[in-house]
């Protein structure tokens, strides 16, 4: 969720935080959190100019307020059949511009058959909207469980090219495969075992 979380604050252009690790995970909420300004930690001197006159705190604007209504409003809409989402590099395509992302699907109970899409998502006028969506329609078909997934830079002059490896541990938990992913703006992809 963490993840899903920071996607949609890249995404809607926000101001993101490194992620935290070795925490334990919070409690579902069963209501969206009221979005109220932070009030000051109790003992704290209000803030002082140089000039030592005293400042009123930061309260957001309304602005703020109305993205993150919109952000949290995003998460709790999230299908609970989303069991990824990534943004695995940027996109250039003459003047237009953006980032790749990547959804993966997972049926409840099911250990296979995995639904992966990706999309490229076009950054115009300080806004994200989807340009394509792709299912990578091989991936259903895959007998075993795909463990993790990570782009590969791209090679010079082929910087709006995504290449992706996937990490996939066969049903019958033999040795793991790796496959590979190329995607290229308007041409079709193309999947299949590593080559390397």
């Amino acid at each position: 969720m963490r993840t899903t979380a920071f996607v949609l604050s890249l995404a809607l252009g926000l101001p993101v935080a490194a992620p935290a690790f070795a925490q334990e995970a919070a409690p579902p909420a069963t209501t969206l959190p009221a979005l109220a300004s932070p009030e000051a930690p109790t003992g704290a001197a209000p803030s002082a100019t140089p000039t030592g006159k005293q400042t009123a705190p930061a309260t957001p604007s309304a602005d703020t307020a109305e993205r993150n209504a919109e952000v949290l409003s995003a998460i709790a809409n999230l299908a609970p059949m989303i069991g990824d989402v990534q943004i695995v590099g940027p996109w250039t395509d003459t003047d237009r511009h953006g980032v790749w992302r990547t959804i993966m699907t997972q049926t409840t109970g099911e250990a296979t058959g995995s639904r992966f899409f990706v999309q490229q998502l076009e950054e115009k006028d300080g806004r994200a909207s989807v340009a394509s969506s792709t299912e990578v329609t091989e991936i259903a078909a895959i007998d075993g469980a795909i463990v993790g997934y990570r782009a590969d830079p791209p090679a010079e002059g082929q910087e709006s090219s995504l290449t992706l490896f996937f990490d996939v541990v066969p049903s019958d938990g033999e040795v793991a495969q790796t496959y590979e992913l190329f995607v290229s703006p308007n041409e079709p992809y193309r999947f299949g075992p590593a080559t390397n």
